[in-house]
């Protein structure tokens, strides 16, 4: 059994319910009876609602919505909370009207059988409910088992009222009254947390989760933030590696982590990691069918930082070099043609006959490379990153 299922039963129990109960009510001429009738057909409107937002929250993501539908659970619940304050509101008028009128209520055992069965079957369901709804963190489910908890307690004020009338004739509507301003009271609390979660309140739980995740991994994490839609959780992580570590090896690291937490994390489905030691993002979204899709932009960083626009100039033993994979590099940073700051970076990726300039470059966000000579890959590579290439004859100008 799943969320979606519940919901379905839900549906139908609250409409057989509601109409038994609205039916005596009118036949025996108790408000009571007949306000928890109407609340029970509001159960059954909130379920059915409740079951449509969650399967429009399952649908893939596209183009317009590149996070999903998992808000249109939340919508759900958030209709569910005016369908509360609704029935609260007319369940407490007819109380009163009730109470005013003296109405007499027509003792009969057909209401008290209903009643016992729709405070049996009800708390059943709610039980049902509240275990899907916090197993699969469904906001709106919670919701609608609150509405049928709320049933139950409705019923049982019946039954008193139904008990006591003989003996006291204003019990019916005191209890009609007392069940209204019980459910009203509830709704504001679950209209609070419903409200919270349309504006994208933070998964704590989910937070700690990777907390600890890095912790056990020995993974610096910088900064975490978190945000739930509906039953989904969409977390963005920064994490700090060692800085001379390939590219290569901390995507190993940062993919691990991401296959990890969103294995053993059932509501995250959306993750972003990026690794400030250098610039990789690494995200994950999980799809429809249960897998995902994975998604990375990489630049690392040797945590030079930049003051300007940087040039970088191939350097060796203390002057220019002619090829564009060297063992040092001159860095240049400049505003309106002033120097801001020089500096000799050695270069921590060279190996005796591979320079590796280009994952040299990856790591310091150049605007322009200044160089003698350069291959033709690492020219196309250059223009797809967007940072200047200039081929000289002499570097004596650009030294100046």
């Amino acid at each position: 059994m799943n969320k979606e299922s519940v919901s379905i039963l839900s549906v139908l129990v609250n409409a057989v319910i509601g109409l038994a109960k609205a039916l005596i009510g009118l036949l025996i001429n108790s408000s009571a009876l007949l306000a928890d009738g109407i609340h029970s057909i509001t159960d059954f409107i909130s379920s059915l609602g409740v079951y449509i937002g969650i399967k429009v929250s399952k649908k893939p993501v596209d183009e317009k919505h590149p996070y999903g539908y998992y808000a249109a659970e939340t919508v759900s619940g958030l209709m569910v909370v005016f369908l509360l304050v609704f029935s609260a509101i007319l369940i407490v008028f007819n109380g009163l009207k009730s109470i005013l009128d003296k109405e007499t209520v027509q003792l009969s055992l057909i209401g008290f059988v209903v009643v016992i069965i729709s405070i049996i079957l009800v708390e059943s369901m709610a039980r049902l409910k509240f275990k899907y709804g916090r197993q699969e963190e469904s906001l709106a489910l919670i919701a609608d088992a609150q509405h049928s908890r709320a049933d139950v307690f409705s019923s049982l004020g019946v039954l008193a009222g139904l008990i006591l009338t003989p003996y006291f004739i204003y019990a019916d509507g005191i209890m009609a009254v007392a069940i209204g301003l019980y459910i009203l009271k509830e709704s504001f609390g679950l209209g609070r947390e419903v409200v919270d979660n349309l504006l994208g309140v933070r998964d704590e739980k989910t937070e700690q989760a990777i907390r600890n995740y890095c912790q056990e991994k020995n993974i610096e994490l910088v900064s975490l933030k978190s945000q739930k839609i509906g039953s989904a959780t969409l977390a963005e992580a920064t994490i700090k590696l060692e800085a001379r570590l390939r590219v290569e090896e901390a995507e190993v690291i940062s993919k691990k982590m991401q296959e990890e937490l969103i294995k053993n994390i059932k509501n995250l489905e959306y993750l972003l990691i990026q690794i400030e030691s250098h610039k990789v993002k690494q995200g994950f979204i999980r799809s429809k069918w249960g897998g995902g899709k994975s998604f990375h932009k990489k630049f690392v960083s040797l945590g030079l930082e930049k003051k300007g626009y940087r040039i970088v100039i191939p350097f060796k033993d203390g002057k220019p070099c002619d090829d564009f994979g060297s063992s040092e590099y001159l860095i240049i940073d400049k505003e309106d043609n002033e120097i801001l700051e020089k500096q000799t970076v050695e270069n921590p990726y060279f190996e005796k006959g591979r320079g590796f300039g280009m994952r040299f470059v990856k790591s310091i966000d150049p605007d322009e490379i200044i160089v003698k000579k350069i291959g033709s890959n690492a020219q196309q590579k250059l223009k797809e990153l967007g940072i200047k290439l200039t081929i000289v004859d002499d570097y004596n100008h650009y030294l100046e």
